[in-house]
């Protein structure tokens, strides 16, 4: 019975001090993850100004806006720099072939300034944040738009007019705008942002869910389906 009770009763201090250890070293160092930003490395490459953006092929990208245009690559600090393809001609940022299977723990990140109009997206997946232009044209094919607009950022008069086909997804999270155009073929939007006015045309299959709005304009085939949430 004694040897069992010490036995207990060493195995009881073992823990005690192994969770003291893993305080103090969080203490001390900060918190750790697989993912933490001391294991990658990002190389910052300068860009002329751009007004129009495209993206073909390419996965986990971001947009951002900021005062100057560079593009900012991060992947792990053990592993080979990735190579990323893009070129600037005629102020049109044209990037191509970044796909997230070949490019495992790498991101890119586009910086802006507020002199793009146009996005084009094909095969693509980007999120764009942070951008408080006053008015974007988006045009997506077979492609995945995730609008996650930071809420510090006011532009009350910003318009989004967005052209969609081909098994297109437009996601937004919960921000304001005053005005979104939408044309869907084949395509589908989950909105959660507030628009003063929406309009637009759906047709070949496609689906909108959106929150209502003041003013709201849309048509559609029998083929597609309109969700408006009074929320």
């Amino acid at each position: 019975m004694k040897t069992s009770k010490i036995i207990f009763i060493s195995l009881l201090s073992t823990i005690a001090v192994l969770i003291l250890a893993t305080v103090i070293d969080i203490r001390i160092h900060g918190r750790r993850d697989d993912g933490r930003q001391s294991d990658f490395k990002v190389n910052k490459r300068m860009l002329p100004v751009f007004k129009a953006l495209k993206v073909y092929n390419s996965t986990n990208v971001t947009l951002v806006q900021n005062d100057s245009s560079y593009i900012e690559v991060s992947y792990l600090k053990d592993s080979i720099a990735p190579v990323v393809n893009y070129t600037v001609t005629d102020d049109t940022l044209i990037m191509s072939d970044f796909e997230k299977t070949n490019h495992r723990n790498v991101s890119v990140t586009i910086h802006a300034t507020d002199s793009l109009r146009s996005i084009q997206l094909k095969k693509s997946n980007i999120s764009v944040e942070r951008i408080g232009l006053v008015k974007l044209f988006f045009t997506l094919d077979e492609s995945e738009l995730w609008l996650n607009q930071d809420t510090l950022v006011k532009s009350v008069s910003q318009v989004l007019d967005i052209v969609a086909k081909n098994h297109s997804r437009i996601n937004s999270s919960e921000f304001r705008i005053d005005s979104l155009g939408l044309v869907l073929q084949n395509s589908e939007a989950n909105l959660e942002m507030k628009v003063n006015k929406i309009s637009g045309i759906l047709s070949d299959s496609s689906k909108i869910n959106v929150r209502q709005p003041r003013e709201i304009s849309l048509k559609k085939d029998e083929t597609s389906k309109i969700n408006v949430n009074d929320y």
